[in-house]
């Protein structure tokens, strides 16, 4: 069963390059050739709420940048890069939402279903090979573009205050931590643990529905509107929400920053210890169960 999972997963990557591959790349490649320009004085973007550009630093800026201890330097260094990378967590949410709710429906609209039914794969096998890719491999194919993303900003960046003598070279680089590269992968991986109810219902929706896109919005809303009317909470709108968000900055968390920051690997243990999580992870597997049981009886195999 291993074997076929990976030459599963290894077909779903090839079949959604765009999304997890291109797109990201894409993304990273601009945003690298951007921070590069600003601090080599190529360009600069001002905005009424956004100011990156070099004239930032001005004496003040470079007295406190000076000045500032160890430990706030870290801390900005990383709320730095972790802004930075959010284009590319966000490209490659996008994709996922896309992947989940497409990737079942594909089947059914090109007819395909018929062809992978005459291979010796389980409905279950196929639907766990998604889950895997969803949960664990495309988080894992995020980190690379990340980290470039990273060096190359630590490096215009060093540059850049070395040649003007706002602080040594070493400055960032001093408060750059590797050990981060697997604090981001976890963090990632428990992101996609937390949405993972989310994509299991797109799945779902293209499943069953002949419009999935309208097969995955309406039943949340009817149900979003009956609890409202019968029971006057809002659960359901609650849960979503929070599935969409970082489950860091979500209700159920415990912990509340009131700062962007990078979670700590005590942070995602912390989150495995809360009821919410575990709701999603029961709510996960009744939806994979769900999904296997309509493929599987699926007689109809034509979408619109």
């Amino acid at each position: 069963m291993i074997q076929v999972l990976k030459a599963m997963i290894v077909r779903e990557i090839q079949e959604h390059k765009v999304a997890f591959v291109y797109a990201p790349f894409f993304v990273s490649f601009i945003l690298c050739f951007v921070i590069a320009s600003v601090y080599f004085g190529g360009t600069s973007i001002q905005t009424d709420q956004f100011n990156f550009s070099t004239e930032y630093y001005d004496e003040e800026i470079r007295q406190a940048m000076q000045s500032v201890s160890s430990v706030s330097r870290i801390d900005i260094v990383r709320t730095g890069l972790l802004v930075l990378g959010f284009p590319i967590l966000l490209t490659v949410g996008f994709g996922l939402l896309a992947y989940s709710l497409s990737t079942f429906a594909d089947e059914r609209k090109d007819r395909s279903l018929i062809f992978w039914r005459s291979l010796p794969v389980s409905d279950l096998t196929t639907v766990l090979s998604k889950v895997f890719v969803v949960t664990l491999i495309v988080p894992l194919m995020v980190l690379p573009y990340i980290i470039l993303l990273q060096l190359v900003a630590m490096t215009s960046a060093s540059i850049f205050f070395a040649t003007n003598d706002i602080v040594s070279f070493s400055w960032l680089w001093g408060s750059y931590i590797i050990t981060d590269w697997f604090r981001i992968i976890f963090s990632l991986w428990a992101q996609a643990l937390w949405s993972l109810p989310l994509f299991l219902w797109l799945m779902l929706a293209g499943t069953f529905a002949a419009r999935p896109i309208a097969g995955a919005i309406v039943p949340p809303v009817i149900l979003i509107v009956l609890e409202g009317v019968i029971f006057k909470t809002n659960l359901v709108l609650e849960f979503i929400e929070n599935r969409i968000g970082f489950w860091s900055r979500s209700d159920s968390f415990p912990k509340e920053y009131q700062e962007l920051r990078v979670v700590d690997i005590s942070d995602i243990l912390l989150l495995f210890s809360t009821q919410a999580f575990w709701i999603g992870i029961l709510a996960s597997v009744i939806l994979v169960a769900g999904i296997v049981y309509v493929r599987s009886s699926n007689s109809d195999h034509a979408i619109d």
